[in-house]
């Protein structure tokens, strides 16, 4: 089940990749407001519904509200993440998610699911977090922002306490159930932005303001976002949270490739540099990042 796991976190995170280069377009041009992007991904939450005929069981109450707490993590985490991403250039902010969430949740699964790696599955951990950090860091001299890192830093606390939870979840019950309660808090934190009236005149005007084709971008990378989200989730049911998320260097590998071409084209909202430094630091990292998924294969 390790290998499929794996097979599947691979996956997810390739989808994913399209995914981040769609949503900085869509947060630079289009969706301007992170609140109304998070909201309008997280009321998706009910679609797991149809899986209930599939293994639906209820849950003790203590396990109800820790599973709508993993849950309304995600969407809250998404806001603070789209924040950091529309402050700054993406590649600023992946280092940061790509180092920190795996370490957080190495250590929330350490105190909540009491998760330990074998040694060479820890090594891989380190050469996975490694390559991530080193294949997604580029340095600016005086571009540095740090609200885009205080956003960045609450979105990988919350991205790991969140894969956690809802690891927990699923063993306290099997992966339907664990989806779908998990996927209500989900709903329930995005409905809650509704509450400001402020962040309503953002949700409600983003619609009119988006074009048809903007709106078939939008709503793609939401069936890729879906397919990536059940993947991820069911390579954290099946196998270990912390080892799926320190994979989320694929997910730079791809995304490196994705913008280091269409930057050509849209060079103000990917800002992606290439030299002959940038291109054997991404080797480099490549090489670092396939020798931790061989670690974990062996």
């Amino acid at each position: 089940m390790i290998g499929l796991s794996i097979i599947l976190a691979l996956g997810a995170y390739s989808l994913l990749a399209f995914n981040g280069v769609a949503d900085k377009f869509l947060l630079s041009k289009v969706v301007r407001h992170p609140i109304a992007y998070a909201f309008y991904t997280g009321i998706t939450g009910p679609l797991v519904w149809v899986l209930a005929p599939f293994g639906l069981i209820f849950l003790s109450w203590e396990n109800f509200i820790i599973a709508l707490i993993g849950g309304a993590c995600f969407p809250v985490a998404l806001y603070f993440f789209d924040r950091a991403i529309q402050q700054t250039s993406i590649s600023r902010i992946l280092p940061i998610e790509g180092g920190l969430v795996p370490l957080f949740t190495l250590g929330f699964a350490y105190l909540i699911l009491g998760e330990r790696l074998a040694s060479s599955q820890l090594l891989a951990f380190v050469f996975l977090v490694f390559g991530a950090i080193l294949i997604s860091f580029r340095y600016e001299r005086g571009q540095w922002h740090a609200k885009a890192f205080g956003n960045a830093l609450i979105a990988a606390v919350l991205f790991a306490l969140s894969a956690v939870i809802t690891k927990y979840i699923f063993d306290q019950s099997n992966f339907v159930s664990g989806l779908i309660w998990t996927r209500l808090g989900f709903f329930l934190a995005s409905v809650s932005f509704l509450i400001s009236p402020k962040a309503r005149g953002y949700i409600f005007n983003t619609p009119k303001q988006v074009s048809a084709g903007n709106k078939l971008l939008y709503y793609s990378t939401r069936i890729t976002g879906s397919a990536s989200g059940f993947m991820q989730n069911y390579a954290v049911a099946i196998g270990s949270v912390t080892i799926v998320n320190a994979l989320q260097g694929t997910q730079f590998a791809v995304l490196l490739i994705l913008t280091s071409v269409l930057s050509v084209w849209y060079p103000k909202i990917l800002k992606e540099k290439i030299s002959i430094l940038i291109i054997g630091q991404k080797i480099i990292a490549m090489l670092i990042i396939s020798f931790g998924l061989y670690l974990l294969t062996v």
